[in-house]
C-alpha cells in the first residue's frame, strides 16, 4: 500500500471516529432540547369544570388584563367572610385544574379566584413558575379592587409548578398573608433536573446542559431562578404550609424548604399519597388542615 492510499485511510478512520462521537454528543443534546421544548410548550389543559360543576353557581367569568401582555380567563367564586384564596394553574392547566381544591375553601366561606395558565391565555412558552408570577400579581391586583375583599386578608394555594410558583409570588408580594404549597420542586435545577447532582456519566451530562441551555434559550432567563429554596426564608413572619405525599419525588425539596423557611413553616406529608392526589388520599384531614392553617392566618386579628 503506497503512504497516500495509507495517508487516505487514516484520514477515512480519523474522520469516522469523529462523526461517531458527534453524533453520539449531538444525541442527548438533541434529547434535551426535545424535552426541555415539550415541556414549556405542553399543550394547554383546558378543563371543563367550572365552579357550578361543584355546585357553586354563583360564579363570575372573568378576563384579566396581563402585565406580560395579552389576557388570561378567570373564575371568581364570591365567599362570605371578606377572605379570598387565590388558586395559580399548575403547568399548563386550565382554569379549572384545581377547582376540587377550591371547593374546600368556598364552603367554607372563602372567595376564590382561579385562572389559566399562559399556555391557554395564548401567551408563549411556560417557565415552569418563575414568570408565571406576574399573572399571580395580576390577580391579586384584581382582588384588591373588589370591595367584598379585604386586601389584608389574601392568601395563596398552588400544586406543583405553581406550589413554586406560589413561595416565590408570596416572597415577591408582601400582600400575601398566608401561603399553601403543594407538591412543588425545591429548586427545579437541581430537584428535578439534577444538573450538577451525584455522579453522572458524560452522555448525562450532556443531556441535563442541553436541558439548562435550552431553557436560557426559549425563556430568556437562567434555569437557577427556579428555585423557591432561595426565597422562603423572605416570607416570615407570615405562616407557610408544604403539603407533600409520601411517595413522591419531590419530597426531598420539601425538607430543604421547611429548613429554609424558619418557624413559621409547618409540613405535612400525606402517607401514601402521591403527586397531587393529597385531597383523595385524606379528604377529612386535608380539609381540616387548609382550612385551620388559612382561618389561622386570614381570619384572626
Amino acid at each position: 500500500m503506497t503512504s497516500t492510499k495509507r495517508r487516505r485511510r487514516r484520514r477515512t478512520v480519523i474522520l469516522a471516529g469523529v462523526a461517531v462521537l458527534l453524533a453520539i454528543g449531538c444525541t442527548p443534546s438533541t434529547l434535551g432540547f426535545i424535552s426541555m421544548y415539550g415541556l414549556l410548550y405542553s399543550p394547554c389543559g383546558n378543563e371543563p369544570q367550572t365552579p357550578a360543576s361543584y355546585g357553586h353557581t354563583t360564579y363570575e367569568d372573568l378576563t384579566l388584563t396581563a402585565s406580560a401582555g395579552g389576557s388570561f380567563r378567570a373564575y371568581f367564586v364570591p365567599g362570605q367572610n371578606r377572605a379570598a384564596v387565590i388558586i395559580p394553574p399548575p403547568h399548563s392547566g386550565g382554569r379549572g385544574a384545581r377547582l376540587h381544591e377550591a371547593d374546600v375553601l368556598i364552603r367554607h366561606g372563602y372567595a376564590v379566584l382561579t385562572f389559566e395558565s399562559r399556555r391557554c391565555a395564548g401567551m408563549g412558552a411556560l417557565s415552569l413558575g418563575y414568570k408565571e408570577m406576574d399573572e399571580v400579581g395580576d390577580a391579586l391586583a384584581y382582588l384588591k379592587t373588589r370591595p367584598d375583599v379585604d386586601p389584608a386578608r389574601i392568601g395563596i394555594l398552588g400544586f406543583s409548578s405553581a406550589g413554586a410558583t406560589s413561595v416565590m409570588a408570596t416572597a415577591r408580594y408582601p400582600e400575601f398573608r398566608a401561603v399553601a404549597a403543594e407538591g412543588g420542586y425545591g429548586d427545579f435545577a437541581e430537584g428535578a433536573v439534577g444538573i450538577g447532582v451525584g455522579d453522572e456519566t458524560v452522555l448525562e451530562m450532556i443531556y441535563k446542559g442541553s436541558l439548562g441551555i435550552s431553557y436560557r434559550v426559549i425563556t430568556g432567563m437562567d434555569i437557577d431562578k427556579l428555585s423557591p429554596i432561595d426565597v422562603i426564608g423572605q416570607i416570615a413572619p407570615r405562616p407557610i404550609l408544604l403539603i407533600y405525599g409520601s411517595e413522591e419525588r419531590s419530597l426531598e425539596g420539601a425538607y430543604d424548604q421547611l429548613a429554609a423557611a424558619g418557624d413559621n413553616a409547618d409540613l405535612w406529608v400525606v402517607p401514601g399519597a402521591t403527586h397531587g392526589n393529597y385531597l383523595y388520599v385524606a379528604p377529612e384531614e386535608y380539609e381540616r388542615r387548609v382550612v385551620t392553617f388559612f382561618d389561622a392566618a386570614l381570619l384572626g386579628d
